[in-house]
């Protein structure tokens, strides 16, 4: 099984102002980390990770590319980072390229799987910014995206109640002895033709769908933390995300 995962990266700026004196720091923050290390384990999965600076250079730019991998995952990447080319001066050349979106979109129409998890810039994300409502990755989804900021912010932890355990993505686990804890989620709505997997209160953690031959899911919470807190330790995690891609490739 190949899977292409965009997104879960970051470079950080930090200014500091020391009276008279100003300067700056940087560092590359790797939060594609936690799922490749936990894939690794997993011989029948191949997975590569583009971060969302490398779209414009890695991603595929045919079809027949994307349908080398059986599931696309986007995690903490927006629509602008999606959706835009690099090089937009003079001289100008028409088109800029494919709409990686809607290539996605058909790549699972014609039967790929497609997962996004949440994050400050996945769903509407950190003032919207992610701006994935209204967009043909929303149509795909088996969930709702709101145009406004969706974060919910558990500081002080939160565990999700499973409501269907017998779906492939969530059967065999051990669900009620897990001890791990989760600070944050993106608010969706589900559409009615999506199946609700999993639930914190009243909103959806884990919804699934199809969209044409293609299968789709959606994760309100994180990959990584912050919002993921110690999930990654937890010794279901690997076996979790191995069942998800599996369902999703059609397994």
């Amino acid at each position: 099984m190949k899977v292409l995962y965009i997104g879960d990266s970051e470079t950080v700026i930090s200014r500091y102002c020391v009276g008279a004196d100003v300067f700056e720091q940087s560092y590359f923050n790797d939060n594609g980390r936690y799922l490749r290390e936990a894939m690794s384990g997993q011989p029948d999965i191949e997975l590569r990770h583009i971060i969302p600076a490398g779209v414009p250079n890695e991603f595929p730019t045919t079809d027949d590319e994307l349908a080398t991998y059986d599931v696309v995952i986007f995690s903490d990447v927006g629509y602008n980072s999606m959706i835009f080319y690099p090089g937009l001066t003079p001289p100008y050349e028409y088109p800029l390229g494919p709409d990686r979106c809607q290539m996605v979109a058909e790549f699972v129409e014609r039967g790929g799987g497609f997962l996004m998890t949440g994050g400050y810039l996945s769903f509407a994300g950190f003032n919207g910014i992610a701006h994935w409502h209204g967009t043909v990755i929303e149509e795909v989804l088996p969930v709702t995206v709101s145009p406004y900021d969706d974060r919910v912010e558990v500081v002080a932890g939160f565990r999700f109640e499973i409501v269907d355990g017998g779906h492939p993505t969530v059967a065999g686990l051990d669900w009620a002895g897990a001890s791990f804890t989760l600070c944050g989620y993106n608010r969706v709505g589900m559409k009615p033709e999506g199946h609700l997997v999993a639930r914190y209160r009243d909103d959806p953690m884990l919804a699934t769908g199809v969209y044409g031959r293609g299968r789709t899911a959606a994760f309100a919470s994180d990959f990584a933390p912050h919002w993921a807190g110690d999930f990654p330790r937890w010794a279901g995690y690997g076996p979790f995300w191995g069942q998800m891609l599996g369902w999703l490739a059609g397994d």
